[in-house]
């Protein structure tokens, strides 16, 4: 709510009036649905309203719908439906349904380049399971706006398992255009009347390619950033053993014929199910060794998956380019793959905590 006071106030220094238009005269709108239907295009905007209660004034959501043959016409045929200027400068998030991805995610993305109204560092994502209209109107007394629980539940990836993928609208078509980098959107639905993050659609282009799992999803933000709170569990005699990542770093180096992937992994015990003795050295070697072979494995099996599909998603094509000047586009796809995992389980403070437990 106070990020949503401190737009409106913002807007209301910063621009005073946007072409001699008062604010009081715009609509300032924070989210897009965009979806294809009956062979229209089917537009949502979420609209900002300061709206008066009897217990005071909250700031509250509201949406107008429009339609056209073509997008442009949706939001013309939108615009008129927007008692005051539609103004885009502040928008946060575009929702867009499995029908566009399926076949008009192109011409989507090329009307909102071409429109200087629209500003690109948006969220994108797709609806799944759901309508973009839906889910921009699933707000409440307590979320009043649906935009911004999306940019919320990107925005604090860390508490979400780190499945989402934090890019902008501007950073994915930035990769689009490159030729040497495939795509990730995230896609939200709704659980429990609730809007959360769902899994992740992987594009080769404009194409819709592949469903990614929340472990793969979390498998490429470790191999791609630091992340925090990934979890892995191996049994010892039908006994659990949970540890969770606390720090990650990859380094991904490609040559003619083999692709070699260096991570180095930092993490502490959840559960200790099997009694490992947590004041013995060698039980954190073994945990090392175990938990190594397991994250190794489950990046094979990752990387696999993204070659049936075709998705070079972490650029495998973009660093060999870096490093020769030349392309290959099937290299990632036949060379070798050589993973290596370096994890170190941390024992600060487990003394402390077994002696206190018994």
């Amino acid at each position: 709510m106070k990020k949503i006071l401190i737009l409106i106030t913002v807007v209301l220094l910063l621009t005073g009036c946007y072409d001699n238009i008062e604010l009081d005269d715009l609509a300032i709108i924070t989210g897009v649905g965009i979806d294809y239907k009956d062979d229209e295009f089917y537009l949502t905007y979420e609209i900002l309203s300061d709206t008066k209660t009897e217990e005071n004034t909250a700031l509250l959501s509201y949406t107008v719908s429009g339609s056209g043959k073509s997008i442009s016409e949706a939001f013309i045929n939108t615009n008129y439906k927007v008692s005051k200027k539609s103004y885009f400068a502040h928008l946060k998030v575009v929702v867009i349904s499995e029908e566009i991805i399926n076949g008009h995610f192109n011409e989507i993305t090329d009307y909102i380049l071409r429109d200087t109204n629209i500003r690109s560092e948006f969220k994108l994502v797709v609806a799944n399971g759901t309508t973009p209209e839906e889910i921009l109107k699933n707000n409440s007394k307590n979320n009043p706006v649906a935009s911004e629980i999306i940019v919320n539940l990107i925005d604090n990836e860390k508490y979400n398992n780190n499945l989402v993928i934090g890019e902008t609208f501007k950073e994915i078509v930035s990769k689009i255009i490159s030729n040497n980098y495939d795509v990730i959107l995230n896609t939200v639905s709704i659980k429990d009347k609730e809007i959360a993050i769902n899994n992740s659609f992987i594009f080769r282009k404009y194409n819709y390619q592949a469903t990614l799992t929340k472990q793969d999803s979390t498998l490429f933000n470790m191999m791609t950033k630091n992340i925090i709170s990934m979890e892995f569990d191996k049994n010892y005699d039908d006994k659990n053993v949970t540890i969770t990542i606390t720090s990650s770093d990859t380094s991904i180096d490609v040559s003619a014929d083999k692709i070699s992937i260096n991570t180095n992994l930092e993490g502490k015990v959840l559960e200790n199910n099997a009694n490992f003795d947590l004041t013995n050295p060698d039980s954190y070697e073994k945990l090392n060794k175990d938990f190594s072979k397991i994250i190794e494995k489950d990046i094979k099996k990752f990387i696999e998956l993204l070659q049936e599909n075709e998705s070079d998603i972490l650029g495998f094509q973009e660093i060999y380019y870096k490093k020769t000047r030349k392309d290959n586009k099937d290299l990632w796809q036949v060379a070798d793959i050589e993973v290596n995992v370096n994890l170190k389980v941390n024992t600060k403070g487990f003394i402390f905590e077994v002696k206190n437990e018994k």
